[in-house]
């Protein structure tokens, strides 16, 4: 509700703005337009004749005395219609001499004390650009040369303010956008997660939004290691493409997003793969291990790591018996789980709940506590005959 009446609060202000300026002519100086006669009548005229220095000496570029007089006037008459105007030409001239900090700090100024400014979404675009030059690492001065790495605190700083200052602009979102690279470029991934979900969330129906959940999918994807590992990343990246394909179907970049959802769906077959390959060659628990493979037929029907899947289990509906490794033949082969319940040696806080907790459950148990939504009625075949396995046999 608070961000709606600050929309509102934005509109009305915008409306109230458009109706009230001041304007230069060389030779008049300084004018108001009708709707603010008043208001520019009744300021001290001490108070236009800087403003007229300050103008004249900035057309002729003398920057030190026009910024010396706009000053002044900011100081002594903050009140009247020239202090925001004031504000607004020293912005100008800062970004003119490269000094983008002092620049932002006299458009921060605006925003903060004068919100019904004419001018209060040029100075706004201002504000943005700014954030855009340090972002892009130029050559500014800001209490001296500053690295590359303030710079980009800098900017991320900037673009906070920006959104602070008007969420429901047009250039909210892309200050997300750029707020997001900053925390790529500086390998800063949670904030450039947090900034894209943001994005997401905020802005749903912005132009951006697309890209977000791609960039999302991209940044989850990087973070997968190799199927031994934990198989979180692979579940996040493997949401983004999907929510993509399933919003925007018809978009330039589906093709794209549908062949790495595909490729991110192996990886999570072949990590299941290699936990039902645990299970079996150093568990003895062949339960267990068919679990798994069934759960790589289901979800990558007709591939090649489901064929292997499909030849593992039925090598144990065989009675075949894993490989003895040196440990085996010094302290026997792991004793094999009853078939009433699984050894599960793995599940402790694994986090992925895609690839444990929902997999290496109790089956046929008895303890009545397993909610019935973590049971996969697909996991096992309806007819469990092969696993009372008769004679074991081994290579």
């Amino acid at each position: 509700m608070k961000k709606y009446l600050l929309c509102l609060l934005f509109i009305v202000t915008c409306q109230a703005n458009a109706a009230a300026d001041l304007f230069w002519a060389q030779e008049t100086g300084w004018q108001s337009t009708p709707q603010t006669a008043t208001e520019f009548n009744q300021a001290p005229a001490e108070a236009l004749h800087l403003m007229n220095d300050a103008r004249l000496a900035q057309e002729k570029e003398q920057h030190v005395t026009a910024l010396s007089k706009y000053k002044q006037i900011c100081k002594q008459f903050p009140d009247t219609i020239f202090a925001p105007e004031a504000y607004y030409q020293t912005g100008k001239i800062r970004i003119a001499k490269g000094q983008f900090g002092d620049a932002f700090k006299a458009f921060d100024a605006i925003t903060k004390e004068y919100p019904k400014y004419p001018h209060f979404n040029d100075v706004l675009h201002e504000k943005f650009e700014i954030a855009r030059e340090i972002k892009n690492e130029k050559h500014i001065k800001y209490l001296g040369v500053i690295s590359a790495m303030k710079n980009r605190q800098i900017a991320t700083n900037f673009y906070e303010k920006v959104l602070e200052d008007a969420p429901f602009s047009d250039i909210a979102p892309l200050a997300l956008v750029h707020i997001s690279e900053i925390a790529i470029n500086a390998n800063e991934i949670p904030k450039a997660i947090a900034a894209l979900e943001r994005l997401i969330d905020e802005y749903p129906h912005s132009e951006y939004v697309p890209d977000a959940y791609l960039k999302l999918g991209e940044i989850y994807a990087n973070m997968i290691k190799s199927p031994l590992y934990d198989q979180g990343a692979t579940r996040l990246a493997m949401n983004c493409y999907e929510d993509f394909l399933i919003l925007y179907p018809n978009h330039s970049r589906a093709s794209e997003a549908q062949a790495k959802y595909e490729a991110l769906k192996i990886k999570l077959g072949e990590s299941k793969l290699l936990i039902g390959d645990f299970y079996f060659n150093a568990r003895n628990n062949a339960k267990s291990a068919i679990i798994m493979y069934r759960k790589v037929e289901k979800l990558l029907p007709g591939s090649d790591v489901a064929r292997i899947a499909h030849e593992k289990i039925e090598y144990i509906k065989a009675g075949n018996l894993p490989k003895k490794t040196p440990v085996d033949f010094l302290f026997g082969r792991y004793e094999r789980p009853s078939d009433e319940k699984i050894v599960d040696d793995l599940s402790q806080k694994s986090g992925d709940d895609f690839d444990f907790q929902s997999d290496l459950i109790r089956i046929n148990s008895s303890d009545n506590a397993v909610p019935k939504s973590f049971m996969d009625p697909d996991a096992i075949p309806p007819d469990e005959s092969f696993l009372r396995i008769g004679p074991e046999k081994q290579f």
